[in-house]
């Protein structure tokens, strides 16, 4: 036998080493003559060995340059065509062959057959077949004889252990011998077909395995059975697994069925999460299976807990020691171990289960008890000695009969019959007698498992006692029923005709009794609910639930509907059949008018709750505002008597003074809506109104959105405050602005509109303009434009918008007899629509423009008392004051004031403000008029409300104010201004 790398590989390295070329037949010589290829020494083909060996195969060039004098078969020209003929299909095929010939069947083989040697090629070349496969050959030497005695065989997956890779390896092959013929009739050779099938073998026998540890481990209920059926089922495996060890943390060493589970158990723990293998040590007495030697090798592999939980055991598996080297073996070992992680989880479950069912034993208050077929019983909860008194003891073991009324004996033994016969009872009754020598009455319901029969009674002693007073009361109660006029009582049958009529359901149906038994109650419903199947539901619905309640609409037998609240309970006999129904309605319709009354009612004194605290919020706010402008104005003003003659001084001076009295035109518009003052309603022409204010309005929100009107020539003036008018068109061309983000036309239209009364909400009968703000912006859903006028709902960002502006709207066109509405569909814009009440005949008054500045009347050098609590306005008013020549004297507080007015006589004129802490400003004219009457008083208020002062001779000035307002407010207080309304009465002057 050659050692292995010799023959033609072994050649060529001699060559590539620079050794003497070996020795090959050179065509029609006997001698060898060397050339070269690519560099090393080659032979050229032969063209009568290529016949021989035909293709470009490696075999066919390894048979070519092959030595087959140093064999018994000689000269490849002088061997027989019995020998060349099979020998040209197997090196032109592609299937597995190899052929022997001569008496020591020298081997040949092709291509496809190189991977069964392995190792062995191509040393084996030519050599004896017993020398080739020695270690196999006695297991198929009887079918060698056979075909050398010229009969084929065929062998399907036979086991053979070939050395191919240098060790015994398990192979499996199917193959056939077939006699090869001389030319006289004799055996002369043999040729096997085979095919190498041990991936298939292997791959189906490990299938077959996690089959059977799922089959095993199907009916295991607890860790012991899990023990077993994993040793049953890799009992039918012993050459892949030789032995297996299953260890759970928890396990005791005598929980361990083979003394191997010991050793198994000190192996390392390392990398078990995900398998490991590992050298087993060689000084233990493996089980080897069904192999002749022991594992070497191991799987380590953790069994994983539920639910991704950490492992909960692990699994040791034997290796084959015929495939150390397997590289699928762990994906296999893992899919094992899961199998058998899931029956671990469902055996603890199972276990969980238990110990809950032996709670529920041990605390139920029903009887629980097992019976087995001779009516002993053969266990007994506790609670039997808690509802009858006898120790479990003296009950185990015992007939039933011992424990019950003899009367209900045989009855009983017949109901037993039955229930081991499989029938399950229920509601089953029985007289048992109690320690005390009562009986009680037990309810029993019953299943058979195996050949035992569970059962749990239910103490119904009390149960029947009530029922037997209740029969005796209904009879009473049939009457309180007819008694009942508010509530529709009657039954049903199962089929849901009436069978009983109370006076309330006559009442509230309309129905004689004699008109309504025996017809279907579907009648009552709408012909919507009918339709639909809804009677049918309700019916199934109550005997499935119980009970059935719902609310809806129903019919009287005048046709007229009403709201109904409905309760239908399922009524039952004592075996627990549906034998009909129980059906109450009542009348709820002035309920739900009533329900729905309060919740408008509800929801309006919330809305003027909020209403009321945004209204304190922003006077609040408004005042503080109006003192700062006061301040402003009042200091620019000063500023503007000492700059000199420069355009661009004064145009700047000018440009802060417009800020200015915008700010306090925005303030007087806030107090407006918060104070809800008295509107100054005027007969207003809408396309004026806009023309005023249209060049303001565009420049501020910018030319991407265009401002274009659609009026028709006559549009009758609307009687409205205008500038809450000017306000609501601001918000609405704003917010139509903010829903265009990429710009786009705001539309303004306005038409007449006769309308009837209620034909819109909230309007009466009358003549309206119908004004629109139309944009084409983002539009908004059902839901969002419903709420639009909500305060302080914004669809806008943090920072972005008070959700206040709607509000305004929707308020100010409510005040003066119109209303408010939004028509709006997600993607398709937005029409705002205000319905303004038209006014009748009269002259029109054109928006108000600001009054002239002319300077104040002359007036006489006076002493004036100034009082104000905010620093920056009271310096501001003496100022002012001090510019026209007056006199001042300051005081930051009612109680100064007084104080200042006690120590002077010759004080003229009272300024004072009106919101300061401890005094206000009618309260220190009050206070003034008790030290010295008839002194001339102007009270100056940042709240747009009106100011009741005492006396004849206060006129109200509003802040902010100027020189000129503040000089004619003294005029008029001192007698000087002509135009003083009924000479020194109290005015108001802003």
């Amino acid at each position: 036998m050659r050692a292995a790398g010799s023959g033609f590989c072994g050649s060529i390295r001699h060559l590539r080493d620079g050794c003497e070329t070996p020795s090959i037949w050179e065509p029609g010589t006997s001698s060898r003559v060397p050339t070269t290829f690519w560099g090393i020494a080659t032979i050229p083909i032969d063209e009568k060995l290529a016949a021989i060996f035909p293709g470009t195969s490696e075999m066919s060039r390894v048979m070519r340059e092959f030595d087959w004098s140093s064999t018994s078969l000689g000269n490849p020209e002088d061997w027989p065509e019995g020998l060349k003929t099979p020998l040209r299909m197997l090196l032109t095929t592609r299937f597995e062959m190899w052929l022997g010939w001569g008496p020591e069947l020298n081997f040949f083989y092709n291509d496809a057959y190189i991977p069964t040697l392995g190792i062995k090629h191509p040393s084996m070349l030519g050599r004896p077949f017993r020398e080739v496969w020695s270690e196999v050959y006695d297991d198929v030497a009887d079918q060698v004889e056979r075909v050398r005695a010229g009969e084929a065989t065929w062998n399907k997956a036979l086991l053979l252990r070939l050395e191919r890779s240098g060790y015994p390896e398990e192979t499996y092959h199917s193959f056939s011998y077939s006699p090869l013929f001389k030319a006289d009739g004799t055996v002369g050779g043999l040729l096997c077909v085979v095919s190498e099938e041990t991936g298939r073998i292997i791959s189906e026998r490990r299938l077959e395995t996690l089959r059977q540890i799922g089959s095993a481990l199907t009916p295991v209920k607890d860790k012991a059975g899990l023990h077993a059926g994993v040793r049953q089922a890799f009992a039918t495996n012993r050459r892949d697994f030789p032995f297996v060890s299953l260890q759970f943390s928890g396990d005791e060493p005598v929980d361990y069925e083979d003394t191997f589970d010991l050793e198994a158990a000190s192996l390392p723990n390392r990398g078990v999460e995900e398998g490991c293998i590992v050298d087993l040590p060689p000084n233990v007495k493996w089980p080897v299976g069904d192999w002749d030697r022991p594992p070497v090798r191991a799987i380590i592999i953790g069994i994983p807990g539920p639910e991704g939980t950490s492992t909960v055991g692990r699994l040791v598996l034997g290796l084959n020691p015929l495939r150390p080297d397997d590289p699928d073996i762990l994906d296999i070992a893992r899919l094992m171990a899961s199998q058998i992680g899931a029956s671990y989880a469902t055996v603890k479950a199972l276990e969980n289960e238990r110990r809950r069912a032996d709670r529920i034993w041990s605390v139920s208050r029903d009887i629980m008890v097992v019976i087995d077929a001779t009516g002993m019983f053969r266990s007994v909860s506790p609670s039997w000695t808690r509802i009858l008194g006898h120790p479990i003891d003296q009950v185990v073991g015992r007939h039933f009969g011992d424990f019950m009324d003899p009367d209900d004996v045989a009855a009983s033994a017949d109901a037993l019959s039955e229930a081991f016969a499989g029938q399950d009872l229920s509601n089953y009754e029985s007289r048992y007698r109690a320690l005390d020598g009562s009986f009680r009455l037990i309810e029993w319901h019953t299943t058979k498992e195996d050949d035992l029969v569970y059962a749990y009674g239910r103490d119904v002693t009390e149960r029947r006692r009530v029922e037997e007073a209740l029969t005796d009361s209904r009879e009473q109660f049939r009457h309180l029923v007819q008694g009942v006029t508010d509530y529709a009582i009657y039954m049903i049958d199962q089929e849901g005709r009436v069978s009983s009529w109370n006076e309330g359901a006559r009442r509230i149906k309309g129905y004689e009794p004699e008109e309504i038994i025996g017809e279907h109650f579907s009648r009552f419903y709408t012909e919507e609910d009918r339709a639909a199947g809804a009677p049918a539901r309700t019916l199934e619905t109550a005997k499935k639930e119980g009970r059935f309640i719902s609310e809806g609409w129903r019919v009287r037998k005048n046709g007229e509907r009403f709201r109904a609240s409905v309760v239908i309970d399922a009524i039952r006999d004592d075996q627990g059949r549906p034998i009909g129904f129980a059906k109450i309605t009542r009348d709820i319709t002035e309920k739900e008018a009533a329900q729905r009354d309060l919740e408008a009612a509800k929801e309006a004194l919330f809305q003027s709750q909020k209403m009321e605290a945004i209204g304190q919020l922003t006077g609040g706010v408004a005042h503080d505002f109006n003192n700062l402008l006061m301040a402003i104005l009042s200091s620019l003003e000063l500023l503007g008597k000492h700059l000199p003659d420069d355009t661009a001084s004064r145009r700047l001076l000018n440009n802060a003074v417009e800020g200015a009295q915008r700010g306090a035109t925005l303030t007087q518009r806030m107090l407006a809506f918060a104070r809800k003052q008295e509107l100054t309603l005027e007969h207003i022409e809408i396309p004026a109104l806009l023309a005023g204010m249209s060049d303001l309005v565009q420049r501020s929100i910018g030319p991407e959105w265009p401002i274009s009107t659609n009026f028709p020539l006559k549009l009758p003036p609307v009687l409205v405050d205008s500038n809450q008018l000017e306000m609501a068109l601001l918000n609405l061309i704003v917010n139509a602005r903010d829903a265009t983000p990429a710009g786009g036309p705001i539309v303004i239209s306005g038409t007449c509109v006769d309308l009837e009364s209620n034909v819109v909400r909230g309007l009466s009968q009358g003549s309206y303009v119908r004004l629109i703000v139309r944009d084409q912006g983002v539009g908004m859903d059902v839901d969002t434009a419903r709420r639009a006028t909500e305060p302080f709902f914004t669809t806008k960002g943090i920072g972005k918008g008070t959700g206040l502006g709607l509000a305004m709207v929707h308020g100010m066109t409510q005040q003066i007899g119109g209303t408010f509405e939004i028509i709006s569909k997600a993607g398709q814009g937005t029409s705002a629509i205000l319905w303004l009440p038209i006014a009748k005949q009269s002259a029109v008054v054109e928006p108000a423009s600001p009054p002239p500045k002319t300077p104040g009347p002359e007036l006489d050098r006076l002493t004036i008392l100034v009082v104000d609590d905010d620093a920056l306005v009271l310096m501001n008013t003496a100022a002012l004051l001090e510019d026209m020549g007056h006199d001042v004297i300051e005081a930051y507080s009612g109680k100064e004031a007084l104080a200042r007015f006690r120590e002077r006589d010759d004080i003229d004129l009272v300024v004072t403000d009106q919101a300061m802490p401890n005094m206000t400003g009618v309260e220190l004219i009050a206070a003034i008029e008790g030290i010295r009457t008839g002194v001339p008083k102007i009270i100056a208020s940042g709240y747009g409300e009106g100011v009741e002062a005492p006396g004849r001779n206060v006129v109200r000035l509003g802040k902010p104010f100027g020189q000129a307002q503040l000089a004619r407010s003294i005029a008029l207080v001192m007698g000087a201004d002509s135009t003083s309304a009924e000479g020194g009465r109290s005015a108001k002057l802003s």
